[in-house]
Formats: C-alpha cells, sequence, structure tokens
C-alpha cells in the first residue's frame, strides 16, 4: 500500500487561509493593508477574497465568486512561494 510522506505533502499546494470573516469596512482593510505591509513578500503570497454576499444581491449573479465590493467579509490566503519550485 503506498504511504504519503512528508516529502509528498509538500508538494501539494493546497490554499490555506490565515484570516476569515474580517469584516469588509475600514478597519478590516486597513488590517489586510498591514498585513501586506510586513508580510515577507520573498517568501509567502498573500490573496484577499470576499466571504458572504452583501444583503440584496443574488449569489446566482456571480457563479464564480462574487467581487469584494459585494463582500460582507474578507479572507486571507497566505501561501508558500518555496513550495511552487519543488
Amino acid at each position: 500500500m503506498f504511504k504519503f510522506t512528508k516529502k509528498h505533502y509538500a508538494k501539494i499546494k493546497v490554499p490555506k487561509y490565515i484570516f476569515t470573516r474580517i469584516p469588509n469596512d475600514e478597519e478590516g482593510n486597513q488590517f489586510v493593508e498591514q498585513l501586506k505591509k510586513y508580510l515577507n513578500k520573498d517568501r509567502y503570497e498573500l490573496r484577499k477574497r470576499g466571504q458572504g454576499l452583501v444583503d440584496g444581491e443574488d449569489w446566482r449573479r456571480y457563479t464564480h465568486g462574487q467581487p469584494i465590493s459585494k463582500s460582507t467579509h474578507l479572507r486571507i490566503y497566505i501561501e508558500d512561494k518555496l513550495n511552487d519550485n519543488n
């Protein structure tokens, strides 16, 4: 039987969200800007995505995900760039 080792898992690129349910308001966006400012960009990549749809919007209009402006919260994904080179 085949067994996964740490070496195998290191090659699988699985996005992980580190922060979730950050309010999509001025304070939440300032927090994200601070994260971007102090992130080690040589090693890590940060992506900001929307989470939750604002009232009055229909999810059917956004089959590939709603824009951040239509999101109630934000989610932050941080990925290791060095795993891409393995």
